[in-house]
């Protein structure tokens, strides 16, 4: 439709007017920031940044081994378990954690999600000892997990939920592992324990005791034999706890980084890379360890015993990260002589990512972006006191062929794409009893 003469005119100018003003106030004034994100946004001041990918991201599990457990478990959802006492690293909370969750099916209880018992020097921050599970790990998977692999558990969110509370006796305190001094022949520890929990309980609860009980259980580390279950449980169980969603995308962000700047050949979303780079953990702590343990934390033996693996499997790309900042200065340094690359996450986190690290979260949880990197090396090592190293090694396993001999030596733990170094035989505790 056309409109009369003097209106065109008139629209035009108008139109003209305001879109001179709109440039202006744009160019000049600029009183709001588009997002740096906004592949337009030509004002950003950084570099501009890719869509967040999640590359450790997985559904809820879903378990048929788990399942068929609960499914013959006899269920008191009276009695509720509190597990405030997991402390420590990411491998120390998280096989903590697991251990909690299996006492409570053993008994048939309910539970409260878990929660972690941060280090002194951050009590001030939390106002207590104590933070949500979500402090390292996604509360909402680990519910949803439950909620499909065991249905029959109930789930609190906190302690204060608890159906009917004011009515309960407890909490009750019980370091689970007490309870059991030595294995009946043929009985499974799981069907013992319950046992032995119920005759433990009646100290404290009349038989017909009607009112909800809550049992707080100690910290639970290395004690578990993870394979008094079957093998399908054992391997799936611990997918339940699935790392924060924003350490997640900074993970992603690290290891998409290390692909671009050296050009790999991988797929971000392989398990492990393949003849791309070496994962390796320094693990450099002497405190509490044996005379054996000793040797293998210092900084020089650890270092030869990498380079020379990167040498021997032909990768000249080393990941390295340790709970101490300077070990890793310290390889880059060592690495260029022998003409490695090594690398740390600092080093391929960049701007806005890499300050996001370092201002929001504690060093405990900035060590879950090393856990995840790690676990898509083409090869990695680290040493046998090293509760980190072993949790990796023991994950990474279920990708290789090789099966039942991974313990035989020549080190302490050798299958085709990981390593832990030391005497053979040594630490059996952690092959035992930490969930891969």
């Amino acid at each position: 439709m056309e409109l009369p003469a003097g209106l065109n005119r008139r629209y035009a100018c108008l139109a003209g007017f305001w879109l001179l003003a709109i440039w202006c106030w744009v160019a000049f004034d600029r009183p709001y920031a588009f997002p740096n994100h906004v592949p337009w946004n030509v004002y950003s001041g950084t570099p501009q940044a890719q869509p967040a990918l999640d590359v450790f991201d997985y559904p809820p599990l879903d378990s048929s081994a788990l399942k068929h457990v609960c499914s013959k478990t006899q269920w008191n959802q009276s009695v509720t378990f509190i597990c405030d006492d997991s402390s420590g690293g990411v491998a120390e909370v998280r096989n903590s954690i697991l251990n909690c969750v299996r006492y409570t099916i053993a008994a048939g209880g309910s539970l409260v999600v878990p929660r972690i018992t941060v280090r002194k020097e951050y009590e001030d921050f939390f106002g207590s000892n104590t933070t949500e599970l979500d402090y390292m790990f996604d509360t909402n998977h680990f519910i949803n997990s439950i909620m499909a692999s065991c249905p029959q558990m109930r789930v609190y969110k906190a302690a204060s939920t608890i159906t009917n509370r004011q009515y309960a006796y407890g909490p009750i305190s019980l370091v689970p592992e007490s309870l059991v001094k030595k294995i009946s022949t043929g009985v499974r520890w799981a069907e013992e324990w319950r046992g032995l929990f119920y005759k433990w309980l009646l100290q404290y609860v009349a038989e017909d005791n009607k009112g909800p009980i809550i049992v707080r259980l100690g910290r639970s580390f290395l004690e578990y034999p993870i394979y008094d279950d079957d093998d399908y449980f054992v391997l799936q169980f611990g997918k339940m706890l699935k790392v924060r969603q924003d350490i997640r995308v900074l993970a992603t962000t690290t290891l998409r980084t290390l692909s671009d700047i050296y050009n790999l050949p991988f797929r971000l979303s392989e398990p492990v890379t393949k003849k791309a780079f070496l994962g390796v953990y320094l693990s450099t702590d002497d405190r509490g360890l044996t005379k054996t343990d000793t040797r293998l934390a210092l900084y020089k033996v650890q270092s030869q015993l990498y380079l020379a693996q990167a040498s021997s499997s032909n990768l000249s790309l080393i990941y390295a990260a340790s709970e101490f900042g300077h070990n890793i200065v310290d390889f880059i340094k060592d690495g260029s002589l022998q003409n490695i690359t090594a690398i740390g996450k600092l080093d391929l986190l960049r701007g806005q990512d890499r300050e996001h690290l370092l201002d929001a979260f504690r060093p405990d949880q900035q060590a879950l972006v090393d856990f995840l990197v790690l676990s898509k090396a083409s090869e990695f090592a680290g040493v046998g006191h090293s509760n980190f190293a072993w949790n990796l090694a023991l994950a990474r396993h279920f990708y290789t062929a090789q099966k039942d001999d991974e313990l035989d030596g020549p080190q302490m733990y050798a299958d085709a794409i990981s390593r832990i170094y030391g005497a053979p035989g040594g630490h059996p505790e952690f092959p035992a009893s930490m969930w891969p």
